[in-house]
């Protein structure tokens, strides 16, 4: 009963915070992003996107010695780009690219770097607001002649949004969207008590071509119906944003995703 008790203020507590402090700042989507236009150019994996490698998921170990070495051994290199370097440091042994094209995922394999005429063509005709999904195979170079250990094959993922040529944005930017969102999401769930209902929320809506937010939904919550109305109310009471564009200037419609709260809660 203790322990309970105990429990329940350490909730009441954490929901105060949230709401006061809000935890909740929005900064824009977690992936790695690519211009739709920028995927007809590209001829080696890391021309897809520059942090491609620094987004990498990898095992820990191989994560903290990738990076290391990038610091220690790329020198002047690592300054003058911070997103670049890390090639230098592996053997690659395969490459998976997959993306969606008219609703079908399709997917190649090649043993380097260097992009295949399939791979470049399944990059070309990805789909706006699509991921593009990058596993890459890998032995690191051995530090004294350069090659890969025996025994350490690594695996890592990468995960590339497609994008407009300009992306849509909100009046006044992120810092304006998390202040909105604080307002008329984070408050309104706490003032009815359900907090704790938005953790691991995400909300979805297109931006259409004259800035209005359309086909609101949530693709991910704990099935509260209030806590998923207040999100979907405020998604429609948004001012209107400037509307996406594509290389030639004209307006274009771009979705995006908005995650809230933090892993867990009470």
């Amino acid at each position: 009963m203790k322990n309970n008790i105990v429990t329940l203020i350490l909730c009441v507590l954490l929901n105060i915070s949230f709401s006061q402090n809000s935890g909740f700042d929005y900064k824009g989507r977690r992936t790695a992003a690519a211009k739709k236009e920028h995927l007809k150019e590209v001829n080696v994996i890391s021309d897809i996107t520059p942090d491609l490698w620094s987004r990498m998921v990898l095992p820990y170990k191989e994560r903290i010695e990738l990076d290391n070495r990038r610091k220690n051994e790329y020198a002047l290199g690592y300054y003058l780009c911070p997103e670049g370097g890390y090639e230098q440091f592996i053997n690659y042994l395969s490459v998976e690219i997959s993306a969606i094209h008219n609703g079908k995922t399709t997917t190649a394999m090649s043993t380097s770097n260097k992009l295949t005429t399939v791979q470049k063509s399944i990059l070309f005709n990805a789909d706006m607001d699509t991921d593009i999904n990058v596993k890459i195979k890998f032995k690191m170079k051995n530090r004294k002649n350069d090659s890969p250990y025996e025994s350490n094959e690594v695996e890592g993922e990468c995960t590339i949004t497609v994008v407009p040529e300009i992306e849509a944005v909100y009046p006044g930017g992120f810092k304006e969207l998390t202040t909105y969102l604080k307002e008329n999401v984070i408050n309104k769930i706490a003032d009815s008590g359900n907090l704790p209902e938005i953790q691991n929320t995400i909300l979805k809506f297109i931006v259409n071509e004259e800035g209005q937010v359309i086909d609101a939904k949530i693709v991910r919550s704990y099935y509260d119906t209030k806590t998923d109305k207040i999100i979907i109310d405020a998604a429609y009471k948004m001012p209107k944003w400037k509307p996406a564009e594509n290389s030639k200037g004209e307006k274009v419609t771009q979705e995006i995703s908005i995650p809230f709260g933090n892993e867990g809660g009470c």
